[in-house]
């Protein structure tokens, strides 16, 4: 005897079956190294140069990227082909994009002040 089940139970074991789980991915990346640039003056600290305050960044693919000193999570993060890609354009007159490479240790910031200049953060991050 073939027995029927109710149409919502079908659509429900469907859609769990065929459902995937999306889960957040949540980094902490140290900066090694910084390069800014303006009209006037481009300047860079490497990883032995005398750099008094390096950033920190937290990325959790969910609620978007932070500095460590900051509370609140700005952007939107994809990943894609193994990359983690950050961008931030509710910056007035500029925009962030930050990305993480997929062996999942090198990263890139980089901040666009429109017709000021140009700040790139540089380093490694380990997953969370």
């Amino acid at each position: 005897m073939i027995r029927h089940w109710p149409h919502g139970l079908k659509a429900l074991v469907i859609l769990l079956t065929f459902s995937s789980t999306v889960s957040a991915e949540v980094y902490f990346c140290k900066e090694s190294a910084t390069v800014s640039i303006d009209p006037y003056n481009i300047s860079s600290s490497g990883e032995d140069g005398d750099v008094p305050s390096r950033q920190d960044w937290i990325v959790d693919t969910e609620r978007g990227w932070r500095r460590s000193g900051f509370t609140d999570y700005r952007g939107a993060c994809q990943k894609n082909k193994g990359y983690v890609v950050c961008r931030t354009d509710n910056i007035a007159f500029g925009e962030a994009t930050l990305s993480i490479h997929p062996n999942d240790s090198n990263f890139v910031v980089v901040y666009l002040d429109y017709g000021l200049g140009a700040l790139a953060f540089v380093g490694k991050c380990s997953p969370g």
